[in-house]
């Protein structure tokens, strides 16, 4: 009796974490309009002047795709130093691809109360640390807020298609 329910449950839980999709307000492609704490946020990160002055004037774009599968998207961070893409991403499973230090990330994008969630733990040296990035829409803006050691950055991005 109690593998039976085991069993039921298990089946529930899957069946529920399977059927998480990321919500259509997600696609498009968002330009990066303005920031707030962002420099402080870097600070808090131990980036010093010239690498923060670099990534505030760069230009950022965060492009998500649909593919041939509701459960599956794609995913591009557009810079101009350095572009990330990431195929075929299904929610809660976690994958390997480059972060923007062009170093070997283990990344989890995962999906609670309409927010999005990008998780990044580095798996090789460098300055890397792990993060998370919270996707959520302030009106029509995508913002994108991370937070390290108590200070919050923020990034809102308009949607330009």
């Amino acid at each position: 009796m109690c593998a039976k329910i085991a069993l039921a449950v298990f089946l529930i839980v899957v069946a529920t974490a399977s059927a998480a999709n990321l919500p259509d307000k997600y696609y498009g492609t968002f330009d990066l309009s303005h920031s707030e704490n962002f420099d402080e946020y870097m600070t808090a990160k131990g980036y010093g002047w010239f690498t923060r002055k670099l990534v505030t004037f760069a230009t950022f774009k965060k492009v998500f795709t649909r593919t041939g599968s509701k459960n599956l998207f794609d995913y591009s961070n557009l810079t101009s130093k350095k572009d990330v893409h990431y195929k075929n991403i299904e929610l809660g499973k976690a994958f390997q691809g480059e972060g923007l230090d062009s170093t070997k990330h283990e990344i989890t994008f995962t999906l609670k109360d309409g927010h999005l969630f990008e998780h990044h733990k580095p798996l090789e040296g460098g300055d890397a640390k792990e993060e998370t990035y919270e996707y959520l829409f302030d009106g029509d803006l995508l913002l994108v807020r991370m937070s390290f050691n108590g200070v919050e950055g923020r990034r809102f991005y308009k949607r330009i298609e």
